[in-house]
């Protein structure tokens, strides 16, 4: 089974909500500053970037787009690893991390479309997709704590069948 993250960028209003759940979820250290704009200081495997604003057509447009790993298929950050860092979990397709063998080069991050590896402490963070979140929890139909906690329903994980009918549908 492989699975896959859709992000519906047109809905995001960059409340943050989260980049709170993932540090809460994973036990990470809070943003050092209010509020959370741009990049989020200190650790954190989501972080959501804010485009514009800008003026076109006399109206002012401002965008927000989280940025978190999307578990390619075909991962261009795997190969580009020269630690062998990162690595697929055979049995899920999620893209993980063994963070001892990081040696901080970012050559993951200049192969990731989505700009989406993290450094922090020297090391390499990258969303795991809550793999060690409880089965009852992934039951009640949101996997992922960034996902359930997402008021405008911009995050969305599933199979790769799953994600491909929601883009289907998106794009019809």
């Amino acid at each position: 089974m492989q699975w896959a993250v859709f992000i519906d960028g047109d809905r995001c209003v960059g409340c943050y909500s989260c980049i709170v759940a993932c540090k809460l979820e994973h036990d990470l250290p809070p943003h050092p500053a209010y509020p959370p704009v741009g990049n989020p200081k200190g650790p954190a495997l989501i972080r959501v970037e804010q485009l514009g604003p800008e003026i076109r057509d006399d109206e002012v447009h401002q965008y927000f787009q989280p940025v978190l790993c999307r578990h390619c298929a075909d991962a261009p950050c795997i190969p580009a690893c020269p630690e062998s860092a990162i690595f697929k979990d055979i049995e899920s397709g999620i893209t993980l991390v063994k963070a001892d063998e990081c040696k901080a080069c970012r050559a993951c991050l200049q192969a990731c479309p989505f700009g989406a590896p993290q450094f922090y402490d020297g090391k390499l963070g990258l969303c795991d997709l809550c793999i060690d979140r409880p089965a009852e929890r992934k039951r009640k139909g949101r996997y992922t704590a960034c996902e359930a906690a997402c008021p405008a329903r911009v995050i969305h994980v599933g199979t790769v069948d799953e994600i491909s009918a929601m883009e289907g549908k998106r794009l019809n």
